[in-house]
């Protein structure tokens, strides 16, 4: 058990009670507006180590592995600008669902200890994920749609041998699964991958060991032509690879030992929850890659992340918050945010001249339909919910947190 730390740049008090019966810590430094007065409902604005602590443990550190795995793999984008969608999904199980039930033996005997997935497709309907547990009926439906995809897993193993069994053994149980039909491939420039496929099914596997990686990937084309699935997967090969070599293996004694939120991004993010426990889809800290991993839907706003300096970012329970290389920046990207056509500008909170709310008129987007924006000094976080007023006392509650814990 470890007590979270805050460094306290403003004098702590416990004043002034809200309407609602709770209270607000903190009081404004010079220039700085009263957090007590903003009208937060019922949410808190304490940082997350006031009322949680975290509890290191073999299945927390597997979900912080593949956190930071995710910050070192590739996105569609970085394999061809058509990969415009995708999915995600961590591993932190021996039996995980993104590969079929057929090869878990080998995981299971090769003690896998981590992984991470990646779907993209150049089709918005298609999702590579759902190939993976081997549903011919599903995968049928799905290749009517022609795509182009691949499905990428990263997952590590204790050692390279481990990793190297693993990957022969995960290619021998997949082939096995039809041995009467599947053929062994080559892939170009990659003597040590094991690869095969189906002629005349338009997909293909192949599963590479890497040091202590071991890379599984599926590929699919609109047509059943073998060079062209190859070659795919060489140019999924060729941009994950130099991404993993930056990234030391973790022991399983290091898996343990991996630190929740080292950047103190999540302490500073609104947590209604009031839970500190890592969860990739409800409170995770990533980098620019990972987090765009789990936001797709933000891929647009890439340039405008590099330009500020975006160097960590924070998904906490239905928002998410990011840090910026300086004041400065922070407000070019809250400038820069909820702009086009499929936002209506709405009111923001009272009293916060550093917010931005917005009307989503998009009803297929990810964002419910209000959303509000608030910076302060480094960072801007994001807030959302059906109701304005919900909203609105949302992101006063997050401007609190992040003023009262400096």
């Amino acid at each position: 058990m470890r007590k979270l730390t805050t460094s306290l740049a403003l004098a702590i008090s416990l004043l002034a009670a809200a309407g609602c019966g709770s209270t607000i810590d903190g009081v404004a430094a010079p220039g700085e507006i009263d957090v007590r007065q903003l009208d937060i409902g019922q949410y808190p604005t304490d940082p997350v180590s006031e009322f949680s602590e975290y509890s290191y443990s073999f299945q927390s550190g597997r979900a912080l592995a593949a956190m930071r795995l995710a910050d070192h793999v590739v996105l569609g984008e970085d394999v061809d600008p058509k990969f415009t969608f995708g999915s995600f999904q961590a591993i932190t199980s021996d039996t995980p669902l993104v590969m079929s039930k057929a090869v878990h033996p080998a995981l299971e005997e090769n003690r896998i200890l981590f992984g991470f997935a990646t779907g993209n497709s150049d089709i918005q309907e298609f999702s590579s994920m759902a190939l993976a547990p081997g549903d011919e009926a599903l995968a049928d439906i799905m290749r009517v749609r022609k795509p182009t995809y691949f499905g990428l897993t990263v997952m590590q193993f204790p050692d390279a041998a481990t990793a190297e069994r693993a990957a022969t053994g995960i290619e021998q149980l997949d082939f096995d699964v039809a041995p009467d039909q599947n053929i062994r491939v080559a892939v170009p420039d990659y003597a040590g991958a094991h690869a095969h496929w189906r002629p005349g099914v338009a997909s293909m596997v192949a599963t590479l060991a890497h040091g202590s990686y071991v890379l599984n990937v599926q590929v699919g084309v609109p047509e059943p032509e073998e060079n062209t699935l190859t070659e795919l997967i060489k140019k999924v090969f060729d941009a994950e690879l130099p991404r993993l070599d930056k990234l030391p293996a973790l022991s399983p004694v290091d898996v343990v030992k991996l630190p929740n939120d080292p950047n103190q991004v999540l302490e500073r993010a609104l947590n209604p929850k009031q839970l500190a426990g890592p969860d990739l889809n409800n409170f995770a800290s990533f980098g620019l890659q990972g987090f765009l991993q789990t936001r797709r839907d933000l891929l647009n706003m890439r340039d405008l992340y590099t330009k500020v300096g975006a160097d960590r970012f924070g998904t906490s329970w239905d928002s998410y918050i990011i840090r910026t290389r300086d004041d400065d920046a922070a407000k070019e990207l809250l400038e820069g945010t909820f702009v086009g056509d499929a936002f209506q500008v709405a009111d923001a909170p009272s009293n916060i001249p550093t917010s931005k709310c917005v009307e989503n008129k998009d009803p297929k987007g990810s964002i419910k339909r209000f959303a509000c924006a608030v910076q302060y000094r480094r960072y801007v976080a994001h807030v959302q919910s059906h109701q304005l007023s919900d909203a609105q006392q949302r992101a006063a509650a997050q401007y609190a947190v992040l003023a009262n814990s400096q």
